[in-house]
């Protein structure tokens, strides 16, 4: 409503050929419209409540999308299936969905005999856990999991599967600095990669 007035009383300036005051009007009328068009043309604003700590799931098998999905929470199958676009071969009613909560680092893998469905949990590849921020155990980890954390070759790989088997675990992430070829600037660095 204030905007058609405005522009009333400038088309009447305007005509009494009072050049500066109409100039006035027209100035202020882009001012008072900047904030609507503010709101036409800004991005959407981000949530509230960002997703500070992400849990990434891998399914693969028989579901309509595999792959691996970001959830905000302790996803359960439930969520994780609807992500994935549901199962191909079988009805989902026939599956556990609440309270089986899939923790982050996980592959979950679905196949179907035609009868019924079977689940299976594992770990996803440390490629994909170290692409995605997720430490790799270096207590569980396979020789070829460790070689894809930066600065750990095929040798270190083998000679820290070789230092665990003989400790039996290690306890403390600085016991990897008996190994040879891992010094201060290595173990500083694998410290970002690895956990006990």
């Amino acid at each position: 409503m204030l905007c058609v007035s405005l522009i009333m009383s400038l088309s009447w300036m305007m005509s009494k050929n009072n050049d500066n005051i109409g100039a006035l009007f027209l100035l202020l009328l882009f001012i008072l419209s900047v904030p609507v068009l503010k709101g036409i043309f800004s991005p959407p604003e981000f949530s509230k409540n960002p997703c500070n700590k992400k849990v990434f799931v891998e399914i693969s098998g028989d579901v309509a999308h595999p792959g691996v999905y970001g959830f905000c929470r302790l996803p359960d199958l439930k969520d994780l299936f609807d992500r994935a676009g549901g199962l191909i071969c079988q009805a989902e009613k026939d599956l556990p969905f609440k309270h089986i909560f899939i923790h982050s680092g996980t592959c979950v893998d679905v196949r179907s005999d035609g009868k019924e469905s079977y689940v299976f949990n594992g770990e996803m590849l440390a490629f994909y856990r170290i692409t995605l921020g997720i430490p790799l155990s270096i207590n569980r980890e396979t020789g070829d999991g460790l070689t894809a954390v930066p600065g750990i070759s095929t040798r270190i790989a083998n000679a820290i599967i070789l230092e665990r088997t003989k400790r039996g675990g290690f306890k403390r992430m600085n016991e990897i600095l008996s190994i040879k070829g891992i010094g201060p600037a290595l173990y500083k660095k694998l410290n970002y990669y690895l956990a006990i």
